[in-house]
């Protein structure tokens, strides 16, 4: 008798299921042939003959039934009211323990649009069968298909197929396509560039030449920014010079010589990377208020609150103790020595200025001015001594005619600090303890009773304790010991300070003294800290 291939197929996958669920379910027939056992159990013996026939007619019934039923929906085709027809005749095979079946006919509509109709639930059953349990092959063996990732990883592809040395090309690959991109939107860097040439001021260049072999720079040095690189400490090796009171350069040799207020002078080599220490000096019970090195750098002399002073042999290592000679109570806490080094000036008190031969240390003249001398200084070609006072006049000497020739008043000041002349014997700059420098032109102060300064300074607010020239007059270095960090640099040519130096939170200290080398390519500041800080002047080439 003809049967429907999907009515099958749902049966024997209702039974299999049934089967692995393990509920004791029977399909309709197989209950309606326990029925008849029931019923032929119940019957008496003579019963047990007819019912073979009985059976067999009520199945014959039934198929002839089926048959015609199938017959005729092949006939007609399968139409709607049909289609739901065969889905209820579906849910009522399912078992009322396993799946509820629908009880309105929007729970109907739903079921529908999850299953499909008969045919789409087959085969998805037919489906879910075949991946759960495989294909089955030719032999009869069923072959388990390996299932698909729920998503593709494209780094653990990466990982898993390509070899080490696969994945080292693709990376080299990939750095170099980023840094053509890189080049393209930036530009290649002057620092990465292998072919590039040697700049002339580099920090190397300088360490092969002593004194003054390599020519200085001949472009101006620009204002706003300057170019500083902060290199070892200068007294790195040694730090026990107590607060720095003089910082001196020697005019040939990479050497410089640092003194402090616990009596011990240091002699370094000055190359900005180790500054070995080459020697140090120590007087006892001597406090180094001041130290000079001789224009010619053969001796150094050191100054103290006492009557004598010491004398330092730079080539033989001797050392001299030597008595001040003259009347009065006259130390050597503050002298200069100029550039001729035929003369030597000591601060007295009472507004006296001692001058003595440099070469044989004679008294030479003593010079009174009204008031106190704080400083002074000899103009670089040595025909003037000039000297501030704790007023606000400014004596001006000449050397060779032994007199005054000018006392003019400093505009602005109250009370004087500090003085000193330019190399190229062009401006004078003076400092008073209100934190204001005054520039003046040199010709004017020689002539002027009131001069008027060219430029003045006021970013300083505490007294200014050390001033420094560069050698090419360009750059002024200003400084004050009373608040931490506080020290300038003027740019000479237009007045104004560089807005990047001090840098922030510098660590300078309370700075006491600052120094240029001779070529300006080094800046030295000293503390009370006892800590001398070395700076690289960029733009300068020389030592």
């Amino acid at each position: 008798m003809p049967i429907d291939s999907d009515d099958e197929a749902i049966n024997q996958l209702l039974d299999s299921y049934r089967e692995e669920v393990g509920l004791d379910v029977e399909s309709p027939q197989k209950k309606d042939s326990g029925q008849g056992e029931l019923s032929d159990e119940s019957g008496e013996e003579g019963s047990d003959a007819e019912a073979p026939d009985v059976k067999a007619e009520e199945d014959e019934d039934d198929d002839r039934e089926q048959g015609k039923l199938i017959k005729k929906q092949k006939e007609d085709g399968d139409s709607e009211d049909e289609a739901e027809n065969r889905e209820e005749d579906v849910l009522d095979q399912l078992d009322e323990q396993l799946i509820d079946k629908p009880k309105t006919n929007k729970e109907k509509e739903l079921m529908s649009l999850v299953f499909g109709g008969r045919a789409e639930l087959v085969s998805n059953l037919m489906k879910a069968s075949v991946e759960d349990f495989g294909e089955e092959s030719d032999d009869g063996e069923t072959k388990k298909r390996k299932r698909s990732a729920a998503w593709e990883d494209s780094d653990d592809e990466r990982d898993d197929d390509f070899p080490k040395k696969e994945r080292k090309v693709e990376m080299r690959a990939t750095v170099n396509r980023r840094r053509k991109n890189f080049e393209k939107i930036v530009g290649q860097p002057k620092w990465a560039d292998l072919d590039r040439e040697r700049e002339i001021d580099s920090d190397d260049e300088i360490l092969k030449t002593v004194g003054h072999v390599v020519k200085g720079s001949t472009v101006d040095l620009p204002k706003g920014n300057i170019e500083l690189k902060r290199l070892k400490n200068l007294n790195r090796e040694t730090k026990n010079e107590g607060q720095i009171t003089a910082i001196n350069f020697h005019p040939t040799s990479m050497v410089a010589v640092m003194a402090g207020l616990n009596g011990l002078a240091s002699i370094v080599a000055v190359d900005g990377t180790k500054n070995e220490k080459l020697h140090t000096i120590g007087l006892k019970r001597f406090k180094i208020a001041c130290c000079r090195m001789t224009p010619d750098g053969n001796e150094v002399l050191f100054g103290s609150f006492r009557k004598f002073y010491h004398v330092y042999n730079l080539i033989s290592g001797q050392s001299d103790t030597l008595q001040l000679r003259g009347d009065g109570a006259w130390t050597m806490k503050n002298f200069e020595l100029s550039n001729c080094g035929k003369y030597l000036a000591v601060t007295g008190g009472f507004g006296e200025i001692h001058l003595l031969d440099a070469r044989s240390k004679e008294l030479l003249t003593t010079i009174q001015q009204k008031n106190a001398c704080p400083s002074l200084c000899f103009t670089p070609d040595s025909k003037y001594l000039i000297a501030h006072s704790t007023d606000n006049e400014v004596s001006i000497y000449h050397l060779e005619k032994r007199r005054f020739v000018n006392v003019f008043v400093d505009e602005g000041c109250v009370n004087g600090s500090f003085i000193t002349v330019c190399p190229n014997n062009r401006y004078l700059a003076t400092g008073n303890r209100q934190g204001i420098v005054n520039i003046y032109l040199l010709e004017k102060v020689l002539k002027e009773k009131y001069p008027s300064p060219e430029k003045t300074v006021s970013n300083l607010t505490t007294s200014v304790g050390s001033m420094a020239f560069n050698v090419t007059s360009e750059l002024l270095a200003i400084a004050s010991a009373e608040v931490p960090d506080a020290v300038k640099l003027v740019h000479m040519k237009s007045g104004t300070v560089f807005r990047n130096f001090p840098m922030i939170k510098a660590g300078l200290g309370s700075v006491t003294r600052v120094a240029f080398s001779p070529g300006g390519g080094f800046l030295a500041i000293g503390s009370r800290e006892g800590v001398v800080s070395l700076f690289r002047v960029k733009h300068y080439q020389n030592y």
